[in-house]
């Protein structure tokens, strides 16, 4: 059985956990990182939009206000907000067993996920592909193929990039209930805060909302671990990131700070597995 590596590096500012994703996918196409799955979260709170998204309409006086960073992705898809989330990166690449066609990707990374929340107790299934958004800029509010539904309310949004042969798919695992906090970074949407809140009562959920219980975050990553591993029928071994991959993303993330318009406070020295691992406030 082959063994990919699970980093779990705890929460770090928004542009440098982007940061880590690029560097990661970058090495791996050039054969010096090995297949990764990486779990972590953010300090602080951040929103993260989709490499091509122009038009947000996100509140940048409100963000400020209220300590949340906005970064950018190198993935595609809408605006996520990280706040009392999970994300996971998955890189890997044709090399290493994974399909070359997106949606075939997307499907077995999907189905790893889907047999993790089985573990929960949670029966979900995955979205029936790209629907209609009624709100276009924030990505929960929009069906896709990497997403995740329970009793069709979504609490999984994933996205993708590849370069060359290796892709990185990374999506965000909705812990607890953020309605509130859309709504009030979103107040300049097409519609009224009730009109929006409404349609994300009935669009997303959380994993305290379908347990009726918030999990320890150790509990979810463990599941989330052991059912992708299931689904590509390889084991993970834990390990660290390299001091190439560690440098190149803090030089990533310099550069990124550089045209933030919520710029990333110092960065660590070194990621730290046990870091952060409360949800951020």
């Amino acid at each position: 059985m082959n063994a990919w590596r699970f980093l779990d590096t705890g929460a770090l500012p928004g542009a440098l956990n982007m940061a880590v994703d690029q560097a990661i996918l970058g090495l791996h196409a050039n054969g010096k990182s090995p297949p990764t799955l990486r779990v972590y979260q953010w300090t602080p709170p951040a929103v993260s939009l989709g490499f091509c998204q122009k038009n947000h309409n996100l509140d940048m006086a409100a963000c400020r206000r209220l300590g949340i960073e906005v970064v950018r992705r190198p993935s595609g898809g809408r605006a996520v907000l990280h706040l009392g989330d999970l994300t996971y990166a998955l890189i890997a690449g044709t090399a290493d067993g994974m399909p070359s066609a997106v949606t075939a990707a997307y499907r077995l990374i999907c189905d790893g996920l889907l047999q993790g929340f089985r573990r929960l107790g949670i029966d979900a299934r995955l979205g029936r592909g790209i629907m209609k958004p009624p709100q276009r800029d924030i990505c929960f509010l929009r069906g896709s193929l990497g997403s995740i539904m329970h009793r069709d309310r979504k609490f999984v949004g994933s996205a993708q990039t590849w370069h060359a042969s290796s892709m990185l798919q990374h999506g965000s695992i909705i812990l607890m209930p953020q309605i509130e906090a859309l709504v009030s970074l979103w107040p300049g949407s097409a519609d009224s805060p009730a009109e929006l809140r409404a349609k994300l009562e009935g669009r997303i959920t959380s994993l305290q909302e379908i347990l009726g219980r918030l999990p320890e975050m150790e509990e979810v990553k463990a599941a989330i671990r052991e059912g992708i591993a299931q689904a590509l029928g390889i084991r993970f071994d834990p390990g660290e990131l390299t001091p190439g991959e560690w440098t190149l993303a803090k030089d990533m993330a310099n550069q990124e700070n550089d045209k933030n318009p919520c710029p990333t406070r110092t960065l660590p020295k070194s990621p730290s597995a046990n870091s952060g691992s409360a949800l951020p406030a």
